[in-house]
């Protein structure tokens, strides 16, 4: 929650702040125009069923081939679009277990037998160039991911809590917040959050372009 508000805050700003020009054209690689932006932006927030935030992240392609694409994806109360942050690799929670359910391991002890069980089962391979499923670069990564989790980098997002609009704009002016929220959106810190792989595509879907060599 206190990265949420974090990226919150951080992207906001005093007066309207223009989109960099390069940020804009890598926007435009995922939408058709920016105005489509706000639209599906704001029209996502302004839906939620209760607080949460909504995001703006760049998501990379599969096996890091060709560009990814920016997307919209809301998440509800305190929930992060990061999928490593509700994700134990560790299969034991050690705060729930005493020395008699773990076979009388230390946490030390317990942890560090879980780890050397880990590497048997991987074959211990350590190197990527030639691997493939689990052993390669993209499957290596992919455990560091909760089950379904996505590759996902934030640089933009709005709090959709009530606390934040109701007293200024009252039960029905979620939408008025949203609009000026927009009005005032750091496009210069969001373009500092972005990626320097997002900013390869180009307008009219450029990723897709980008991938296929026009």
């Amino acid at each position: 929650m206190a990265y949420n508000n974090h990226m919150f805050f951080r992207t906001l700003a005093p007066q309207t702040v223009p989109i960099p020009a390069e940020l804009n054209d890598a926007l435009l690689g995922s939408f058709s125009s920016i105005e489509t932006l706000k639209a599906d932006f704001l029209a996502t927030a302004n839906a939620m069923f209760g607080p949460g935030f909504v995001w703006l992240v760049y998501q990379r392609r599969a096996q890091q081939t060709g560009a990814g694409a920016f997307r919209i994806l809301p998440t509800y109360l305190a929930g992060s679009p990061l999928s490593e942050a509700h994700w134990r690799q560790q299969p034991v929670d050690m705060n729930t277990q005493n020395a008699m359910s773990v076979g009388g391991l230390s946490g030390v002890d317990f942890a560090a037998q879980q780890h050397q069980q880990q590497h048997q089962q991987q074959g211990d391979a350590h190197g990527t160039a030639g691997g493939f499923g689990p052993h390669s670069l993209a499957g290596k990564e992919a455990r560091r991911r909760a089950p379904g989790g996505a590759d996902v980098h934030p640089v933009l997002c709005v709090n959709t809590w009530e606390h934040v609009w109701l007293q200024d704009y009252g039960i029905d002016g979620k939408a008025d917040f949203l609009e000026n929220w927009w009005d005032r959106i750091n496009w210069n810190e969001v373009h500092a959050l972005t990626p320097p792989d997002a900013m390869k595509g180009g307008r009219l879907t450029g990723g897709v372009f980008n991938a296929i060599g026009v």
